[in-house]
C-alpha cells in the first residue's frame, strides 16, 4: 500500500488526521488514500490551557466535537471524541473514525501548572487492513507523569521516541496501551547482541526458480505496512544495526535495501517509531548493554520513565486485585509498597552495590502470589530465590527486617 506525496496527512503533513478511505488507485495500480479533513481546522491538533475545563472547551470549539470522559479517564487522562460527520464529495453525510484527546498536567517554563492536550484519530479498519492480529489488547494502564501525552505528541509530530528506564517500569506496556487506544498494529522487535541487518532490514534467500529473492526484515515490514514499530532493548544491539537505521530516523525517513538493487523504502504515512532501552550505567543489572552514540541518540526524542510513585502503585494493585481493599489485607499491601520504596532507594545509592530492580512489574507479581500463599512465601517465588547471596542478605537484613515484622529467618530455611 502506497501513499500519494500530495495526500494530506493532517498535522505537519504526517499525523493521520481526517477520514481515510482506500478508494482509488494510482497510475501504477497501487492503492492510494482519499483523505477528507475532519474539520476546517484539522491541522490544529495540540492545545494548552491553565485548567482541564478550559482545554476541553477549546478542543470542542476547534475540533467541533465535545470531549467526554471515559470510564478509564481518571487513570489515563484520555478523553473520547465522537466520530467526525462531514459532507462527502457526492453530497452524502459520512462518518469518520472517532478520535481521542490525550491530556497531561505539566509545568510551563515559569513553573506554573498548565494542561496540555493532543488530539489523535483512531485507526479505521481500512487502515489496519490485514494487520488486525497485531493490534494489542490491554485492559488497564495507569498513566503517570504525562507519559501517554508524550507518546501522543511524538506520534502527531512523527518523532521517533526512545523510552528509557529500568526493567519492569512499564516501557513496553505504555506503547502497547497507547496502540490499543488508537487501534493501531504494533510491529515489535526484540534486539539483542546477535541481531544483524538481515533481521532488521532483510536478506536474500534462494527462490524456487533457482534464483534469489529478498525477504524483508521486521523493520522493513513495518515501514512498508504502517503501524507502530517498537524496537525493544535498543542498546543491546551493535553499531551495525544502528547504522542501518540512520536513514529511517533522519529527515529522509527511508530505508535503502542494498541487496535489492538499492530499493528505497520510504516510511509509510501511518508508521511511527518507538524504542525502549535500559540504563547502561548499571552493567551488573543489564549485561550486554552499550552506550548509544551521540550521533544515533540525536535522531530520537526521548522520555525517561521513572518508577511509579506510591499512590499510582497502590491504585494499580487495588485495581488488579480488589482483595487488597479488605481490612485484613490492607496492612500487607502497604508493607509491600514500602518494601519496594526502600529497595529502590538502595538501588539509587550506587555505593551500596545493590543490584536488584524492585519494579512495578515485580511488585504486581508479588501481590498476586501473596493472595495465594502469603507475602513471605510469595516474595520467595516472585523474586527472592533468584537473587545471589549478597543481595539476599541485603533484602533479608536491611529491607525486610527494617520494614516488616515478619519472621524473615524462614526465608532461607532449607535453602
Amino acid at each position: 500500500m502506497d501513499s500519494s506525496p500530495n495526500a494530506r496527512f493532517g498535522f505537519q503533513g504526517w499525523a493521520p488526521g481526517g477520514t481515510v478511505a482506500l478508494t482509488a488507485h494510482d497510475t501504477e495500480g497501487a492503492l492510494v488514500r482519499d483523505t477528507t479533513p475532519s474539520s476546517p481546522t484539522d491541522e490544529t491538533r495540540t492545545f494548552v490551557d491553565p485548567e482541564v475545563e478550559g482545554l476541553l472547551a477549546e478542543v470542542a470549539q476547534v475540533i467541533g466535537r465535545t470531549p467526554t470522559a471515559r470510564s478509564l479517564t481518571r487513570f489515563d487522562n484520555v478523553y473520547e471524541l465522537g466520530p467526525d460527520v462531514h459532507e462527502s464529495g457526492r453530497g452524502a453525510r459520512e462518518s469518520g473514525p472517532g478520535a481521542l484527546l490525550f491530556t497531561a498536567r505539566l509545568l510551563d517554563e515559569h513553573g506554573a501548572p498548565v494542561v496540555r492536550g493532543v488530539v489523535l484519530d483512531r485507526w479505521t479498519p481500512a487502515m489496519v487492513g490485514g494487520q488486525g492480529d497485531l493490534v494489542p489488547e490491554v485492559d488497564f494502564y495507569h498513566d503517570h507523569r504525562g507519559l501517554l501525552f508524550r507518546c501522543a505528541l511524538a506520534y502527531v509530530r512523527n518523532l521517533p521516541l526512545a523510552l528509557h528506564g529500568h526493567t519492569g517500569v512499564g516501557k513496553t506496556e505504555l506503547v502497547r496501551y497507547f496502540a490499543c487506544l488508537l487501534g493501531a498494529p504494533v510491529h515489535r522487535m526484540n534486539l539483542h547482541g546477535l541481531s544483524t541487518t538481515d533481521d532488521v532490514i532483510g536478506k536474500l534467500l534462494p527462490a524456487d526458480n533457482g534464483g534469489v529473492m529478498f525477504q524483508d526484515g521486521q523493520v522493513t515490514t513495518a515501514v512498508r505496512s504502517g503501524g507502530i514499530l517498537l524496537l525493544e532493548e535498543m542498546n543491546a544491539t551493535g553499531q551495525e544495526v544502528w547504522f542501518a537505521l540512520h536513514g529511517l530516523l533522519d529527515g529522509s525517513r527511508a530505508l535503502v535495501l542494498v541487496e535489492k538493487n538499492n530499493e528505497l523504502v520510504r516510511q509509510h504515512a501511518w508508521c511511527r517509531i518507538f524504542s525502549t532501552f535500559n540504563p547502561s550505567e548499571y552493567p551488573n543489572l543489564y549485561p550486554g548493554t552499550k552506550e548509544l552514540s551521540a550521533a544515533y541518540l540525536r535522531r530520537w526524542a526521548s522520555v525517561r520513565i521513572p518508577f511509579a510513585d506510591l499512590e499510582v502503585e497502590r491504585t494499580i494493585i487495588l485495581t488488579r486485585f480488589p482483595e487488597f481493599g479488605r481490612p485484613e489485607q490492607q496492612a500487607t499491601l502497604e508493607t509491600m509498597i514500602e518494601v519496594a520504596q526502600v529497595a529502590r532507594k538502595l538501588l539509587d545509592d550506587r555505593s551500596r552495590a545493590f543490584d536488584f530492580v524492585m519494579s512495578t512489574g515485580v511488585l504486581v507479581a508479588w501481590a498476586d502470589l501473596s493472595l495465594l500463599v502469603g507475602p513471605l512465601e510469595a516474595a520467595r517465588i516472585a523474586f527472592y530465590d533468584i537473587l545471589e547471596q549478597r543481595t539476599k542478605a541485603v533484602f533479608r537484613d536491611q529491607i525486610f527486617a527494617y520494614v516488616t515484622d515478619w519472621d524473615v529467618s524462614q526465608l532461607d530455611d532449607g535453602r
